[in-house]
C-alpha cells in the first residue's frame, strides 16, 4: 500500500495557523506521514504537543538556516505518543481531577490600581488556590501574566506545586515570544490559542482573577 504523504510549509504564519493547518493534514490522513516546515521554535512546540495528542510520532530536524522540519507519523506504531510530547495526565486522586474548572490569568496583577498591590493580590490568590478542595484542571497564562511562569517570578514555587498537585500549567506561546521570554519559561509548557480557544470552551467554568 502506498503511504500517503502530505507536506505543509507554514513558515511566517502566526499562531494557531500552523497547528490549525496540521490538524486539517491529520484529519485528511488515516495512516501517512505529514511534513511541516516551520520557522519559529514556539510554533513548532505547539505543533509536535498537539501532534502528539494526537497520538502521533514527531521526529524533528533543522537546518543550516535555522528552519524546523517536523515529520509526523500518523498511524502505524503511533499508538500511543512518545514521551514529553502532552501534559502527563491528571491522577485520579488529586483535586484538579473530576472538574472542568480553568483559571484564565491574563495578566501578572490581580484588579486594576496600584501595581503593588496587585502583585501583593495575585501572590494571595496563587497561594489560595492550594487550600481549596477544588483545584483548577488548568492555569492558563497568556499577555503579561506570563512573566508569573517565567525566570525572576515571585510565584514559581507556588505554581510548581499546583502542577505538582495535577493541575495542568499552560503559557502563551505567541506571549512569551512577544515578551522575549520563551527561553525563561520555567514551569508548565508553551501553549497555543488553538489549545487555549479549545480549553476555555470546552470548560465548565473559567475564572479570571
Amino acid at each position: 500500500m502506498k503511504i500517503q504523504s502530505i507536506n505543509l510549509d507554514v513558515r511566517g504564519k502566526a499562531c494557531p495557523q500552523p497547528v490549525i493547518e496540521t490538524k486539517k493534514a491529520l484529519d485528511q490522513l488515516e495512516e501517512g506521514i505529514i511534513t511541516v516546515l516551520l520557522d519559529a521554535e514556539p510554533s513548532a512546540v505547539n505543533v509536535t504537543r498537539f501532534a502528539g495528542s494526537q497520538g502521533c510520532i514527531v521526529n524533528r530536524s533543522e537546518d543550516e538556516s535555522g528552519n524546523i522540519r517536523l515529520e509526523i507519523i500518523k498511524g502505524f506504531t503511533c499508538e500511543l505518543p512518545p514521551p514529553g510530547t502532552e501534559a502527563e495526565p491528571i491522577p485520579a486522586k488529586s483535586p484538579a481531577a473530576g472538574n472542568r474548572l480553568v483559571v484564565y490569568i491574563n495578566d501578572r496583577f490581580m484588579g486594576k490600581g496600584d501595581d503593588r498591590l496587585g502583585e501583593i493580590l495575585m501572590k494571595a490568590f496563587l497561594k489560595t488556590l492550594l487550600e481549596l478542595d477544588v483545584r483548577p484542571r488548568q492555569l492558563i497564562f497568556v499577555n503579561n501574566g506570563v512573566y508569573l511562569t517565567t525566570s525572576g517570578s515571585a510565584e514559581l514555587e507556588t505554581i510548581r506545586t499546583l502542577e505538582r498537585e495535577g493541575t495542568v500549567i499552560l503559557s502563551c506561546g505567541t506571549c512569551l515570544d512577544f515578551y522575549h521570554l520563551k527561553d525563561k519559561l520555567e514551569v508548565g509548557q508553551m501553549s497555543n490559542m488553538f489549545e487555549i480557544a479549545s480549553l476555555l470552551l470546552e470548560a465548565d467554568r473559567v475564572v479570571t482573577p
